[in-house]
C-alpha cells in the first residue's frame, strides 16, 4: 500500500512538473514573441526624453549642461544596471506565471504571433511614450498644487509639533 501512495506521489508530482514546465516554455515563448526586452530598451528612450523636458522645465543653460549631462549619463547607468532585462526577465516571468493559468497564456501567444498582434506590439512603445508626455503634462499642471498642498501639510505638522513642546 506504502508503494502505491509513494509511485502515486512521484507520477502526480512529476506530471505537475511537466505541466509546470510547459507553462514556463509557452511564458518564455510570449516574452520572445511580444520583444520585451526591445520594450525595455525603447524604455531608455523614453527616459532621454523626460531628461530634455527636465532639462528645458528646470532652465539648464548652456553652462550648466555639462552638470546636467553627467547627472544624466549617471542616472541611465543605474537604469541599464538596476533595471536591465537580465534582472527583469526572471521577474517578467514570475509575473506572468501568477496572474495567467496555462489557457491564457496560450491565448496570447495566438494573438500575439497574428498580424494585428503584431502591429500592436509594434506599436505600443509610441502609445506608450505618448500616454507618458500627456501624464507629465497633467502632473506639470497639478504639481504647483500638490506642493502648496505638502507645504500647507508641513506647516500644520510644525504649528501642531510646536503646540506639543509648551
Amino acid at each position: 500500500m506504502g508503494k502505491v501512495l509513494l509511485l502515486s506521489l512521484l507520477i502526480f508530482s512529476s506530471s505537475l512538473y511537466a505541466e509546470q514546465n510547459t507553462k514556463q516554455q509557452k511564458i518564455d515563448e510570449l516574452i520572445s514573441v511580444m520583444n520585451l526586452d526591445s520594450m525595455v530598451d525603447s524604455m531608455y528612450g523614453q527616459v532621454e526624453g523626460m531628461m530634455k523636458g527636465m532639462s528645458d522645465q528646470m532652465g539648464v543653460k548652456p553652462s550648466e549642461q555639462p552638470i546636467f549631462d553627467k547627472y544624466y549619463a549617471d542616472m541611465t547607468a543605474v537604469l541599464k544596471t538596476q533595471m536591465s532585462w537580465a534582472k527583469m526577465q526572471p521577474m517578467m516571468v514570475n509575473v506572468y506565471d501568477k496572474h495567467f493559468n496555462e489557457q491564457e497564456i496560450a491565448d496570447m501567444l495566438a494573438f500575439y504571433k497574428t498580424d494585428t498582434g503584431q502591429k500592436i506590439l509594434a506599436k505600443m512603445p509610441v502609445v506608450m511614450q505618448e500616454s507618458m508626455q500627456m501624464s507629465q503634462s497633467l502632473m506639470q499642471d497639478a504639481m504647483p498644487k500638490i506642493q502648496a498642498l505638502a507645504q500647507q501639510l508641513s506647516d500644520e505638522l510644525k504649528v501642531s509639533r510646536e503646540g506639543e513642546n509648551k
